[in-house]
């Protein structure tokens, strides 16, 4: 009996010895029962579209798959096996911008277009963020911008000749365009551009020097319009794209009559046609890589009518019955190459107008044989050359001073005020702006905006979440704070908030009568009934506090309504210092942890600081909060909305208030406050070892 036992526990320690290797061998999913992990990394498919900035879907499309990326086929589902796929929306001929005449007005669709459609799996986010940051970074990029001003100008005979001298006799040497360089012989060689013609020595034939470049030419040219001898026909300017025609039409148009008769003489209808004379410039710029050079391709006209030169037709009674103006045109196409913001002359466009003027004394004149001492005639000519500069400018990259140049000046002309329809406009000047290179260039921040790039860059979503938010994409922790400062300081200077009434300030009390909501209260009323010297220079010793807890982020629907009805202190407060420190401490979190914005009154300048955060409120509330609370956004040259304040207006002070009245004044501290709390949540969230050293 103990050998059968032993026997039979040698055998089941065989079996488990057994039954372990085979599990090793044959994991259970091999006979077609689930394993938990597989399980939850089974692809889940998710969409998300967006939104193209310049490239065309169809060219995205194409260069997407250059970097390996799987582009779908149109109409064909997204497999759950080849994930991540990306495809264009489908075209329609519903977005057209304005219909043909002579077909029926087309459907309406208000849908984005321009965008693409990425499918991917939810459980693996980087899908999408690789899709999207090699569009971002190496296929939806801008063309670069470049400004064409044009300068038109009509010289006569004399002016030409006062010009030609000042070409032949321009003294030699770096940066005169027109230099004298003179071929065997003596003569001197016609100069096109840098390139003289008929062709001389090496030295002679190429003037690569820009120094000081048509400096005597443009000084020149300014004296002879100063004379009038000579006319400036057109000024145009146009901003365009890199390798974008532009064009430039300064012209009328010349109607023409028809006259139409019938078989027998009688008049039958007249028709009319127009004709264009003026000026018509097409340019092409072509950018090099480092934007020091331009080619352009160039088509310039100048048609203008020729006096007394009109085509007439007459009947068998010498009268008009048909006439049509004849034209001069003067044509130039041409490519050329030159540096940026150098100016590039079009000249030879000459036109010698003829004009014969007779002059006879009445009835003495018409005499046969001695008619001719009677009468006179005068036949001048005329030549004019027109002369066309064009000059190219290449904006920088940078969009926050591409069109520094171009921008309005800082003057109260390009304001939009009193208007009668639409809202007032405040256009940002340069000392609206503060200098925040020690922001932007900080070199810390920038390592932290680097290391959040990079992990946003793997995962999208955190683009939205905080407190990657505060630092990705070139952001800055606490950056509305100096918008608001901003904002604050541009209300000052305008005095904006002159119309608004201290009296007409209201606040909510809790409504002690019946426990529950709140009653209106006056701002005044209750400052004359506490006997605070709120209206005086200096002010008292006592203070009133308006101190709201933010509770719009709450789930408790018992703070619905508890947020616009701040906690009224009458505080002691001896002078500017002890308002100062006050005011910080009670904006500042409360034992909770709820954060809270307090309005502190003490004298008259704490009044007139109130009511310019009223308007400071309602200023970023026109202006979208979320665009113009951007130190990207908020940049000279902007046009501010601005709200209208009428004098019998009542106005609302409340947390929103109260946040601009506190930032108003602790502005600096409140931002180093909002840099230091987002980078300790940043380490909290990514980890102390890959921030070490900050």
């Amino acid at each position: 009996m103990r050998h059968t036992n032993a026997t039979i526990r040698h055998a089941t320690r065989n079996i488990l010895l057994i039954a372990a290797c085979f599990a090793l061998l044959f994991p259970a999913n091999a006979y077609g029962q689930e394993d938990p992990a597989q399980a939850e990394a089974e692809p889940i498919l998710t969409s998300k579209r967006i939104r193209l900035s310049y490239i065309d879907p169809t060219r995205c499309m194409s260069i997407l798959s250059l970097y390996g990326v799987r582009v779908g086929s149109a109409g064909k589902p997204a497999d759950l096996k080849s994930l991540p796929v990306v495809h264009a929306l489908p075209s329609t001929k519903h977005h057209d911008t304005l219909p043909k005449q002579d077909t029926t007005f087309p459907q309406t669709e208000t849908d984005p277009i321009n965008e693409l459609i990425i499918f991917y799996d939810a459980n693996q986010p980087a899908q999408y963020s690789r899709i999207v940051q090699i569009i971002e970074e190496q296929v939806d990029l801008p063309a670069r911008q470049i400004i064409i001003e044009a300068m038109v100008l009509e010289l006569s005979s004399t002016a030409l000749r006062e010009l030609g001298v000042q070409w032949e006799l321009n003294q030699p040497g770096a940066g005169n365009f027109f230099s004298e360089k003179t071929v065997t012989g003596g003569s001197t060689p016609l100069l096109i551009g840098n390139i003289a013609y008929p062709a001389v020595d090496t030295a002679a034939q190429l003037d690569l020097t820009t120094t000081n470049i048509f400096h005597e030419f443009n000084t020149r040219l300014r004296a002879l319009v100063q004379s009038g001898s000579a006319q400036v026909l057109s000024r145009p300017s146009v901003l365009t794209l890199d390798n974008r025609m532009a064009n430039i039409n300064v012209s009328e148009q010349i109607p023409i009559a028809k006259s139409r008769f019938l078989s027998n003489g009688n008049f039958a209808s007249v028709d009319f046609s127009n004709i264009t004379a003026g000026i018509q410039l097409a340019v092409r710029p072509r950018i090099n890589s480092t934007g020091s050079e331009v080619s352009l391709q160039i088509n310039a006209s100048v048609t203008a009518k020729v006096p007394n030169s009109d085509l007439e037709i007459k009947d068998n009674n010498g009268n008009v019955i048909a006439s049509s103006p004849t034209l001069s045109v003067r044509e130039v196409k041409t490519y050329t190459r030159i540096a940026n913001s150098t100016p590039f002359i079009i000249g030879g466009l000459i036109a010698q107008d003829s004009q014969r003027n007779a002059q006879k004394v009445p009835l003495l004149g018409e005499l046969p044989v001695v008619s001719n001492l009677f009468k006179s005639q005068q036949n001048t000519s005329l030549k004019r050359e027109v002369i066309i500069v064009i000059t190219p400018f290449v904006l920088p990259e940078d969009q926050n001073t591409a069109l520094a140049k171009h921008i309005p000046q800082d003057k109260d002309d390009f304001d939009s005020f009193g208007n009668q329809l639409h809202r007032d406009g405040y256009r940002i000047r340069a000392e609206d702006t503060f200098d925040l290179g020690y922001l932007r260039e900080n070199r810390q921040l920038r390592k932290v905006q680097r290391i959040v790039d990079e992990l946003v860059g793997l995962n999208r979503d955190l683009l939205s979440k905080y407190p990657y938010n505060s630092f990705a994409q070139g952001s800055i922790p606490g950056e509305s704070i100096l918008v608001h400062r901003q904002i604050y300081e541009v209300i000052k200077r305008r005095s904006m908030d002159r119309h608004l009434q201290a009296d007409n300030l209201i606040f909510f009390e809790p409504d002690e009568n019946i426990g529950a909501g709140f009653e209106v209260q006056f701002l005044e009323k209750f400052v004359k009934t506490h006997k605070l010297s709120l209206n005086s220079k200096e002010g008292g010793h006592k203070a009133l506090a308006l101190t709201y807890t933010l509770r719009r982020f709450s789930d408790g629907l018992e703070d619905i309504l508890k947020e616009p009805v701040p906690q009224v202190q009458i505080v002691d407060c001896e002078d500017k210092k002890s308002w100062r420190k006050q005011l910080w401490e009670l904006n500042q979190p409360d034992k909770d942890g709820a954060l809270r914005h307090t309005v502190l009154l003490r004298n008259r300048d704490d009044l007139e600081r109130l009511k310019r955060a009223i308007v400071m409120k309602q200023t970023i509330e026109l202006n979208n909060p979320e665009e113009i609370l951007s130190l990207k956004s908020f940049n000279r040259g902007r046009l501010l909305s601005m709200p209208s304040i009428k004098k019998d207006d009542i106005e609302l002070i409340d947390a929103d208030v109260a946040r601009c009245f506190f930032y108003s004044e602790h502005y600096y501290q409140a931002l180093q406050k909002a840099v230091e709390t987002d980078i300790d949540a940043l380490r909290t969230e990514i980890g102390e070892d890959k921030l070490a050293g900050l």
